[in-house]
């Protein structure tokens, strides 16, 4: 066998390994900017059946004024201050102690 010959097809291949690397990624960019495509499409038409639906029941939306009239109840609370209270001497201390 001769060596150039040998070389010759391996180079050969070689070029088509990269050649068809090279296609495939070229391809599957096209491939992925088709899918993306397709997706922002989908978005954009959910959007838009989304802001319609949201307008039209905002339209069904009826505003109604009403006055309530009820009774008023009063609630009085009595704390009873004891301000002329005085202890003892003896009253006195045994407070502070339970205090303490």
């Amino acid at each position: 066998m001769n060596p150039t010959i040998i070389l010759a097809v391996v180079i050969l291949w070689g070029a088509s390994v990269v050649g068809t690397y090279f296609y495939g990624r070229s391809d599957g960019k096209e491939l992925e900017a088709g899918s993306n495509a397709k997706i922002e499409l989908a978005i954009a038409a959910t959007l838009e059946q989304a802001q319609l639906g949201a307008a039209n029941e905002i339209a069904k939306i009826k505003v109604v004024n009403t006055t309530v009239q009820g009774r008023t109840e009063t609630l009085v609370r009595d704390n009873v201050v004891y301000r002329e209270c005085r202890h003892a001497p003896d009253g006195l201390r045994n407070i502070n102690e339970a205090l303490t």
